[in-house]
């Protein structure tokens, strides 16, 4: 997979530095297009009428596909969201979770999971143990009283890729159920949703996945259907528009009117990633050849520790400045057009490294960094 080829249609990431994915990736050209396009459609023609309808649930269709393709899962178990926090609320308030009841998570969430879990526990007393992000110290806080274990499957502190199978056995075995935040995961690793062990699984689709804000889904493993209830109900709940019987599948958990806009790019983001030699699985495997050579040449750099979490990793790359706050750092760097970001609460600088980084992003970072002295 030619690096540069996948440079030439992301503009942004020739424009700076591009190594800040685990916020929002780099859209495609194409992608850029197809919204363009619809936007004209729409203004020019309107949005109303059986034809603009009909095209609103294809595109709706398409990506639902799309996103069983990147997840390794079925379309039919695919619920389409704004982004990961809201699949994570969908779960959360669609669960019948009252007081008494624990929740395990660990203390290296986002808040896209401890925020819905704060709430939780404000307003019906669920209580929330909070754990290391490991198997044994979440094991350890499991007891008869869990009925949901929440985490990421890739922490959005350091990359580091959390043994979800096994988190997942222990959950089960507790008779719990297993919540993930896939947002640094969905389009940066390799993923097989019934492999995970999940129960319900949340991605967003603007980060790694390189589809516009406001786009995610969130993957309901098929035994878990009458389980989890609509959070959110709407118009779209229900099999024909009139409250009674529910959608067939997970499309019963969509969260509402979505933007046709916003999903067409998505659609089209996607296929440009599935239509590059080698399809997804060549992505993959070349951002994590770029991930490795960014961490060999920061660890390099003077005054700087490449965060190792002794273990896989991700292509989240934490780095410790020895002399510099991060915040401080960040915005020096974001001056020389290289953007990367500061996590909260850590002393991590975030760097990002993907399919389309390439040596001049890494020794421009590499070099910004040195001036820092």
């Amino acid at each position: 997979m030619d690096v540069a080829r996948i440079r030439a249609e992301l503009p942004s990431a020739i424009a700076q530095a591009y190594l800040n994915a685990g916020t929002f990736g780099p859209l495609p050209s194409a992608a850029h297009a197809a919204m363009a396009g619809h936007l004209a459609s729409v203004h020019e023609v309107g949005r109303i009428g059986a034809e603009a309808f009909a095209a609103w649930g294809a595109t709706m269709t398409d990506v639902r596909a799309a996103f069983a393709t990147a997840l390794d899962g079925d379309p039919e178990d695919m619920a389409l969201t704004h982004s990961t926090t809201d699949g994570v609320n969908l779960v959360v308030w669609g669960l019948e979770l009252a007081a008494g009841d624990e929740v395990v998570t660990t203390n290296a969430e986002h808040p896209g999971i401890t925020a819905p879990l704060a709430e939780l526990a404000r307003r019906r007393g669920v209580t929330v143990r909070v754990a290391e992000p490991t198997r044994a110290a979440i094991a350890a806080e499991l007891t008869p009283r869990t009925k949901l274990v929440a985490l990421s499957h890739v922490l959005w502190t350091t990359g580091e890729v959390l043994p979800l199978p096994e988190i997942a056995a222990d959950a089960h075995d507790h008779g719990a159920l297993f919540l993930v935040d896939g947002a640094q995961s969905g389009g940066a690793i390799p993923l097989d949703m019934h492999a995970t062990g999940a129960d319900f699984y949340a991605v967003s689709g603007q980060k790694w996945l390189l589809g516009p804000q406001g786009t995610g889904a969130l993957w309901v493993h098929p035994r878990m259907l009458e389980v989890l209830r609509p959070a959110a109900p709407s118009y779209f709940t229900y099999a024909d528009g009139h409250v009674g019987p529910l959608r067939p599948g997970a499309a019963r958990f969509d969260s509402g009117s979505l933007d046709p806009t916003v999903l067409a790019g998505f659609a089209v983001a996607m296929a440009w990633v599935e239509g590059l030699p080698g399809g997804r699985a060549a992505w993959l495997a070349k951002g994590a050849e770029r991930a490795a050579a960014a961490r060999g040449r920061l660890a390099r750099v003077p005054g700087v520790q490449v965060h190792d979490p002794g273990g896989p990793c991700s292509g989240l790359i934490a780095l410790r400045l020895e002399r510099h706050e991060s915040a401080d750092a960040v915005a020096a760097l974001a001056e020389r057009d290289v953007l990367v970001r500061p996590i909260p609460d850590t002393p991590f600088v975030r760097v990002s490294a993907g399919a389309w980084t390439d040596e001049s992003d890494i020794e421009a970072l590499a070099a910004g960094l040195e001036a820092l002295g």
